[in-house]
């Protein structure tokens, strides 16, 4: 049957890709008759139609106790009413309720679908709408992250206003892509030098990743034609063995990760009105440790951040390391650029434009400064390019 379901996947694949039929019946070794049978399935009803009626059709559901449904149904409410700071920042999906139950030793305990039901037939929750899958056009050349300490994603929010007050506030966010694992810190400002001490905080507690990941804000990479010296941002990077990486300009929704969470946690923190900067700056530490240590993950088998990291070996900076704000000689190491090509073929770095041809317009590059070669060479799905030249300053 699996062979038979590949075999269905990958001739709707071909077809949406603009294959002949004839093409695609050699492709995958089967009748026309058969091809038109499972296109009419895709076409009525989506890549669910692909899977034999006898699967589809008579599904039975994991039944359970009116007793457990109903102790389902009040763990929701309880976490959804974020009735104590405990629970302000708790989650209320069903992953959430699977780790409450089974911290409260329940059996026999429910799979997460069979959870997302009962609260679909109780009014908590919409059912799910999937969709077909859109086909991408090129591989995303940006960082992957695998593991704990892979990637690290940092943005930005503000500015915020204290209650009485005007001066602007930011909360500098870090999260780990991987093991959602977060830091968060209020600055006075948004200058380099307080992204250089919120670096410093971030990987005192997370450890040292081995990428980290911006947008391209002047007070992250520089700006003008002084950026060819590369930031102190960048430098400090290379020089603890991290790689900087800099999503598309104006396309914040590469940063999707740390993105997500922003738009999560801010209406549940700017619920409070504050009015000292000690306030709001204790808060964050709450909101960090429910976030750490309460947020359970599909993808860590249902632990927290916390819970998972606790077997890894971290290279964290020491507690009493002091971030140099001055500007450091540029350490060996690779600074990555995404870019996507213009319509006049060109792709900018550091304010300066390089030619790949309009062929090219339109796709993602991954452009790399190789610092102790001195040259920056643009990857296309993983191959090289093009290749240039590219002299540092150092000053």
């Amino acid at each position: 049957m699996n062979d038979e379901l590949a075999a269905r996947h990958r001739a709707i694949t071909l077809r949406l890709a603009g294959r002949t039929i004839k093409a695609i019946c050699a492709a995958v070794g089967r009748s026309k008759v058969w091809f038109h049978k499972w296109w009419a399935r895709y076409l009525v009803a989506g890549p669910s139609g692909l899977y034999d009626l006898t699967r589809s059709n008579h599904h039975i559901a994991q039944r359970i106790s009116p007793e457990l449904e109903r102790t389902i149904l009040s763990v929701r409410r309880r976490l959804q009413a974020h009735a104590s700071p405990a629970t302000r920042y708790s989650l209320i999906g069903a992953t959430a309720i699977l780790a409450e139950l089974k911290a409260l030793d329940t059996h026999p305990l429910p799979n997460p679908r069979t959870i997302e039901r009962v609260l679909e037939r109780n009014g908590f929750t919409a059912p799910r709408v999937r969709l077909v899958p859109l086909l991408p056009r090129q591989e995303w050349p940006g960082p992957q992250a695998r593991a704990s300490n892979e990637l690290h994603e940092v943005d930005l929010v503000g500015p915020v206003y204290l209650k009485g007050r005007g001066h602007r506030y930011y909360i500098w966010v870090g999260k780990d892509a991987f093991d959602g694992a977060v830091c968060l810190r209020l600055a006075d400002s948004r200058k380099m030098d307080e992204v250089l001490w919120f670096l410093g905080e971030c990987w005192k507690d997370l450890g040292r990743p081995e990428q980290v990941q911006f947008d391209n804000a002047r007070e992250l990479c520089g700006w003008g034609q002084s950026a060819r010296a590369l930031s102190r941002v960048i430098r400090l990077c290379l020089r603890q063995g991290v790689g900087p990486v800099f999503i598309p300009e104006g396309e914040p929704q590469f940063n999707g990760s740390v993105e997500n969470f922003n738009g999560w946690f801010q209406p549940r923190l700017f619920d409070h009105r504050f009015t000292r900067p000690g306030d709001l700056r204790r808060e964050l530490a709450r909101l960090q440790e429910a976030v750490n240590t309460q947020h359970v993950h599909p993808r860590l088998g249902g632990q927290t951040p916390a819970q998972h990291r606790r077997g890894l070996r971290l290279q964290k900076l020491p507690a009493s390391f002091v971030v140099p704000t001055e500007r450091q000689p540029v350490a060996e190491g690779r600074v990555t650029f995404i870019r996507r090509v213009r319509a006049a073929g060109t792709v900018t770095v550091r304010s300066q434009a390089f030619r790949v041809g309009k062929r090219h317009r339109g796709l993602y590059l991954r452009l790399v400064v190789d610092t102790r070669r001195g040259w920056l060479t643009a990857y296309l799905n993983g191959r090289v390019l093009k290749r240039w030249p590219y002299k540092l300053l150092n000053d």
